[in-house]
C-alpha cells in the first residue's frame, strides 16, 4: 500500500510561512518528507531548495553573478568555465607557501587573522587558494587510471574533490591552510581555526557529520571567507553555508 502522510494544518502553515518557501516544490517536500521523518519542516525545505532530494550533479543551475562575495558553488551551482576572479592578489609571503592569491577583500581578511593567530603562537599558511577552471581538471583528475570508469571513477572522488566548474577555490575567496589531513583538526592551528576564523569572516566550508548536505568528507583545512557579518551570524546559527545561503541570501543573491 502507498505510504501516505498525514500533514496537519498547523504544519502546512509552519512550512508555507518560511520566507524560502516555494509553492512550485511542495510536491517534492512532501515527498522528501515522507522519504525523511525525521527532518523538521525547516530542513525539508532547505534541503529541497538545495536539490538535496535528487543526485549531486544533477540539475546543475549555471551561476550567473560569479562575483557576488556570497557566492554558492556546490554540487548543483557551477561557474563558468571561463570565469576568473577580477581582483587577485599575492597572499603576503609570511603567511603563503607559494605564490598563491585571493580576491583582495579575502587576502586582507587571511593575513589579518594570520597575524593575530602569529601573536597567539601559531602559525598560519595558505597551501592551496585560487583555482581555475583548468587546473581544477586537473586536480579531479590526476588520480584516475586507464583501467578506471568515469563512472567508477567519480564514485571515489566526488566525496574529496569537486568537478571543475563546481569547485569553490575558482571563486578567490577559499584557503586550505596548513595542511590536507583531517588530523589538522586536533593541531593547534586547527583548534585555534576553529575557535576563531569566524572573527575574521571565515567559516569551516565542509564541517564533520554534515557530508549529506555539503556532499564532501571533513575538511578542518578548508576555509571560505564570507564576511564578518555573515560568519558571525553562521556561527551563532550552527549550520552549513548551504544551509544558511538557502534561508538568509537566496532572496538577495542570485544564483
Amino acid at each position: 500500500m502507498e505510504k501516505k502522510s498525514i500533514i496537519r494544518q498547523d504544519e502546512i502553515l509552519e512550512f508555507t510561512s518560511l520566507s524560502y518557501y516555494d509553492p512550485s516544490k511542495i510536491q517534492r517536500y512532501y515527498t522528501f518528507k515522507e522519504n525523511q521523518e525525521e527532518c523538521t519542516w525547516e530542513e525539508v525545505i532547505t534541503f529541497v531548495n538545495l536539490g538535496l532530494d535528487q543526485d549531486f550533479y544533477k540539475n546543475i543551475n549555471l551561476v550567473q553573478d560569479p562575483d557576488t562575495l556570497t557566492v554558492l558553488v556546490n554540487k548543483y551551482n557551477q561557474l563558468p568555465k571561463e570565469y576568473v576572479p577580477r581582483d587577485l592578489e599575492i597572499i603576503h609571503p609570511d603567511f603563503n607557501a607559494g605564490e598563491f592569491v585571493l580576491c583582495k577583500e579575502a587576502r586582507e581578511a587571511f593575513e589579518e587573522m594570520s597575524r593575530v593567530a602569529r601573536e597567539d603562537g601559531i602559525l598560519l599558511k595558505a597551501i592551496s587558494t585560487y583555482r581555475s577552471y583548468q587546473y581544477q581538471e586537473e586536480v579531479y583528475l590526476r588520480k584516475k587510471t586507464p583501467d578506471m570508469s568515469m563512472e567508477e571513477y567519480r564514485k571515489e572522488r566526488d566525496r574529496v574533490s569537486a568537478r571543475p566548474g563546481h569547485s569553490e577555490h575558482q571563486t578567490g575567496y577559499a584557503v586550505d591552510i596548513n595542511d590536507l589531513e583531517e588530523t589538522f583538526a586536533e593541531t593547534a592551528a586547527g583548534i585555534w581555526l576553529a575557535t576563531n576564523a569566524y572573527h575574521f569572516g571565515f567559516i569551516l566550508r565542509y564541517p564533520k557529520g554534515k557530508e549529506h548536505i555539503t556532499g564532501y568528507a571533513y575538511e578542518p583545512w578548508h576555509f571560505r571567507y564570507i564576511g564578518k557579518k555573515h560568519a558571525d551570524k553562521m556561527q551563532a546559527l550552527g549550520i552549513t553555508y548551504d544551509e544558511y545561503y538557502i534561508r538568509y541570501l537566496l532572496n538577495s543573491n542570485p544564483v
